[in-house]
Parts: C-alpha cells; structure tokens; sequence
C-alpha cells in the first residue's frame, strides 16, 4: 500500500457494498424495471426520500449497475430486483457484513462469532435458508466446473458431503453422475425442493456417522466441497476418514476449498472470514494434501482449476 488514498480506499470500501445492499433492500431496482426514471421518479415510485435516493443512484451509476443517461439497469443490476438470482448472495453479504464488525472479539479470545450451525438452522431458518441459496450463486458465478473431471463422469457413484441446495450435485447429475446428498435433516428438506428427482437426499450429520451416511465400499468418488473449511483439525480428519471409507476400490475424495495462502489478500481474508464465522480455518494447499494423506489416500493431486479455487483429488490407489 503505496498512499494515503490506497488506504482510504480501503476503509471505505464498506461503503459500495453498503449502497448496492441499500438499493436492494428499499427496492430502487424494482422501481427501474419498467425503463429508465430520474431520481425524484425513482423516490416517488418506491416511497424514499428524494436527495438521498439521488445520491444512492449517482453512486450505482459509478458502479456500473445503473445508467448515467437516465437511470436505467444494466442486465447486472437486472438480477438484484426483488426475486432476482442474485439478491441471495447480497442478503448473505450483508448479514455477514454486521459480523466482521465484531473481528476484534475474535482475535481477543479465539471465538468464533456465530453461533453453531446447528443452532442457527433452528433459530434463524430463513438467514440460514437464504446463506444456502446464496452458496448455489456462488458456485455458478465463480465455481470450478467439476464435470469436466473424470471422477465424475456420467455413471460414476458420487456421494456429495454437506452438499447444501445442491450447488454442485445439480450440475454433476445433470451431466450423467449418479450423486447422492447428504446433509442434515433440516438442509436435505429444502435441498429436497431445489434438486431434480435424480439426486438422492440423504439425511445425515456426517460428523456423527459412518461412512458420510454412505454403505461402505458404496461410492467410487466423495466430493467434499466448501466443508473442511468449517471444521476444526479433528473434525477433518473425523469426515476424511469415514469419507475414504465409503470409497469403492479405486474411488477418490475430491475436496474443493478457497486455501489460505490463496493469491493476494482472498486467502488470508478468507481464512479470517472463517474464524469469526466457524470454529475452522482456512488451510494452506500443503494442509489440506497432508489431510487427505492421513486419512488413507497415498496418491494426492490438484487439478487444472485457476485460483483462487483449489480442487485436490485423493485417490486410493
């Protein structure tokens, strides 16, 4: 960081995310569905105030999200309407937001500052709904296209591990794997809404079962994606052992995750993320490959995906 201003951009960027989660939630997108309007049409439509609704679109403008000749939106900002597939990711965003608020406690006594999330299904379901669906975005946006891996091609016995909505085992299905997910009780009920009839929905806590909730020898490649990151050491090597347990001879755990030392600032912020969200951490790619070691995988090997994603593929043989 080379400036004072490099640094005020920093401090400041809060305030982009503030203004694109503001317009969201008080429905300016919606007041632009129908064309363009100026800001006092747009305050008039939605019920704000005229100024500040002004200044909210000259800064979407900036963004890129809205018009400058008018206020119109652009085919990014149309996917931020109410309804629209982006409005998840910007809901979970800024919930989280309000968390990393709280950092300092974190790094004074270790803890995270959510609460379990099992606790968090039961008590806040619509939040934990929400953070679900905004996880199904993520992996389409920004996701690795894992069907283009041979462990899980079309007939290939795929056991999805805390598979969530289905951001992965949709995808896999629909390309000819035969995936089965698994999660727990109250996630495999909406993942039942969400996946198509070819994918099985198994309820399971796989920290707490055999196997991932699988017969064992039953699948020929596990994938663990976005999970380790939640747990704790003997957490991971608690599900990577049941995971290579269920194996069939010749399958392969495939973990995807965001590693620590991940270029640029993404993997230590990412690792931070997870500490003031869950009692895991991020890990360095070396972490996880020593992971799938110990848990019975002799032949570890990442394959082609650009980070700041890392897909690592242990095999059994």
């Amino acid at each position: 960081m080379k400036t004072g201003f490099e640094l005020i951009d920093v401090l400041t960027g809060y305030q982009s995310a503030a203004a694109v989660a503001a317009a969201c939630r008080v429905g300016v997108f919606d007041a632009l569905a129908a064309g363009a309007r100026t800001a006092d049409e747009v305050a008039a439509v939605a019920g704000l105030a005229a100024g500040p609704t002004g200044a909210l679109l000259a800064a979407l403008a900036e963004l890129g999200l809205v018009g400058r000749d008018g206020y119109a939106l652009t085919p990014l900002a149309e996917r931020l309407r109410r309804g629209g597939d982006l409005e998840p990711l910007v809901r979970k965003e800024a919930f989280f937001a309000a968390v990393w608020t709280d950092l300092d406690a974190t790094v004074r006594t270790g803890a995270p500052r959510l609460a379990p999330w099992r606790d968090r299904l039961r008590d806040e379901p619509e939040v934990a709904r929400n953070f679900l669906a905004a996880l199904v975005v993520l992996a389409r946006e920004t996701g690795p296209d894992l069907t283009a891996l041979p462990e899980f091609a079309p007939g290939r016995r795929v056991l999805d591990v805390g598979g969530a909505l289905g951001s992965y085992a949709v995808p896999l299905a629909a390309a000819g794997a035969d995936v089965t997910l698994v999660d727990l009780p109250e996630v495999a009920a909406w993942a039942r809404t969400c996946v198509p009839p070819t994918v099985r929905v198994v309820e399971a806590d796989v920290l707490e079962v055999a196997a991932c909730g699988a017969a064992p020898g039953s699948v020929d490649t596990v994938l663990l994606s976005h999970l380790l990151h939640d747990l704790t050491d003997a957490q991971c090597a608690r599900v990577l052992a049941e995971a290579r347990r269920a194996l069939a001879p010749g399958g392969a755990v495939v973990v995807v995750e965001i590693p620590s030392d991940a270029p640029g600032t993404m993997g230590p912020l990412f690792d931070l993320m997870m500490r003031i969200e869950t009692p895991g951490k991020a890990r360095k790619v070396n972490e996880l490959e020593d992971l799938l070691h110990l848990s019975g995988l002799p032949e570890v090997r990442e394959a082609a995906y650009p980070r700041p994603v890392v897909v690592l593929i242990g095999e059994t043989a």
